[in-house]
């Protein structure tokens, strides 16, 4: 068995793996996340619509509210000028157009309040236009951006299965105990089985690889692992790749 020329198809076979699990990180994870934070956005936009939809609700009630206090006043005051004509002292009548007055001024309040009520109901309602138009608009765009991104997801799937294919058609060729090997790593080292040297040291953690520990992988008799990671090691300027 030529060891360089397995360990050549391995570090190939690693690149495909790679490319998978790019995909597939993209496919399952940052792009469901792009969706979710331009969801996340949209229920906040939502959130501004429907609190404006709920303080003018409140208002109105506010406004209905107002409404029977100055009603029920004017009333009082119909009642209380009708019993003016009722009393027999000047005393009695002065006290009860104090009363009226009490009531009037009262009256005025209310209407001042209703006014104001009116105001803010009309400041409501133009908020409340523009969080309606914003909405439709940001729920326009929502829906197209989603269109994209899971179109994308789909074209993702698409180059997954063809890599997933193009992987089960070359591990075909690799030697199946060096294979064995290299799937054990692969699925307990992060998805990096080998590590090329570079400076005399693990691509992948960075530890010093002794000159004697070099010198063992270019003799190319068995597989060198890395100390510290314990991952394959190569020497990139020994290995072809071809395309």
């Amino acid at each position: 068995m030529d060891l360089k020329k397995e360990i050549s198809k391995l570090v190939k076979l690693q690149k495909i793996d790679s490319e998978i699990n790019n995909l597939k990180h993209q496919k399952d994870i940052e792009k469901p996340k792009e969706i979710e934070n331009l969801k996340s956005s949209f229920l906040e936009k939502k959130k501004k619509l429907e609190n404006a939809e709920k303080k003018l609700k409140d208002l109105q009630v506010k406004q209905k509210n107002k409404e029977l206090d100055i009603s029920s006043k004017e009333e009082a005051i119909k009642k209380t000028q009708s019993q003016l004509y009722q009393l027999k002292t000047n005393k009695e009548y002065q006290a009860k157009l104090v009363e009226i007055a009490s009531l009037k001024a009262d009256l005025s309040l209310l209407e001042e309040e209703l006014i104001k009520i009116f105001d803010d109901i009309e400041a409501v309602n133009k908020e409340l236009n523009e969080e309606k138009k914003t909405f439709t608009e940001e729920e326009k765009k929502l829906k197209i951006e989603e269109e994209k991104i899971n179109s994308y997801i789909k074209e993702l799937e698409l180059k997954i299965q063809e890599l997933e294919k193009k992987r089960e058609l070359f591990i075909k060729e690799v030697d199946p105990n060096i294979l064995k090997k290299y799937e054990n790593l692969i699925k307990n080292r992060a998805g990096i089985a080998l590590a090329q040297i570079n400076n005399e040291s693990c691509g992948a953690c960075h530890m010093r690889i002794t000159p004697q520990t070099i010198n063992e992988i270019k003799m190319y008799k068995d597989l060198i692992l890395c100390e510290s990671c314990v991952r394959i090691l190569y020497i990139p300027e020994d290995i072809i790749i071809d395309d």
